[in-house]
């Protein structure tokens, strides 16, 4: 695997960086990527980080939920797909998501692997990261966003792939609480790009307690009721607790 540079990096090598962990901005990737094809110093040095990253990612050991999880997660989301028909779409994430839970401690690790300065996104929670989710696709299974919460400071940290790239619609993030307590919304997210949220203490309260998370795709412009989506439900994930 190649070593990275061993001096303070510089503003081209934190460029790299960023964008080999897809952490810049729509208009910031674009004007890096056209950099890329352009300037093969900048290139090999974007090749440096992705062959870093890819080895990091190997390192990490694969990560079994417990066998407890499912049977707690069904219980909690049963009551509310039996009494409401509009909530029946809740259970479908059940089938497919049990081992995504390793991408999703993948993306929160290479988040905190991002090189100093970062002036875009703070990728360390001080309270430490306590619940992810990797939220994939009720159609096909395929994943869309790496979600990170840290109960103790409130930080919900959001690395999407690139699987929404182009959508013409708005992806807005949901909560699913346990037993009947339908659902939360928390807001509309960036489909394209990590970010960086905190949450209201009524958000982080039902966050700290939410069995699942999903995401609905609204109209531009257009903000659904906090407890019922408008647009369909096209992805879906559990939290899980490290």
């Amino acid at each position: 695997m190649t070593d990275l540079p061993s001096d303070e990096p510089g503003p081209d090598d934190a460029l790299a960086g960023e964008l080999a962990l897809r952490v810049l901005s729509p208009e910031e990737e674009r004007a890096a990527r056209a950099r890329e094809a352009s300037d093969p110093a900048f290139a090999a040095e974007v090749e440096v980080w992705n062959e870093h990253l890819a080895g990091f990612v190997a390192e990490i050991p694969p990560v079994q939920p417990s066998a407890s999880v499912w049977p707690r997660v069904e219980a909690g989301i049963a009551p509310v797909a039996a009494n409401d028909n509009r909530a029946g779409f809740w259970r479908m994430w059940a089938l497919g998501s049990t081992g995504l839970l390793a991408a999703s401690l993948v993306a929160v690790a290479l988040l905190a692997t991002r090189p100093t300065p970062a002036p875009i996104v703070q990728t360390v929670p001080t309270g430490g990261v306590t619940r992810v989710a990797t939220i994939a696709m009720t159609d096909g299974g395929t994943p869309v966003v790496a979600l990170a919460y840290d109960s103790a400071t409130g930080n919900l940290f959001i690395a999407p792939t690139d699987a929404m790239d182009g959508a013409s619609a708005v992806p807005h993030l949901w909560l699913v609480r346990p037993g009947e307590a339908g659902v939360q919304l928390i807001g509309a997210i960036d489909g394209s790009a990590a970010s960086h949220h905190h949450l209201t203490d009524v958000l982080a309260s039902t966050a700290g307690q939410a069995v699942a998370v999903a995401i609905s795709m609204e109209a531009p412009g257009h903000t659904p009721a906090a407890d019922k989506p408008d647009g369909p439900v096209v992805a879906t994930g559990a939290l899980q607790s490290l």
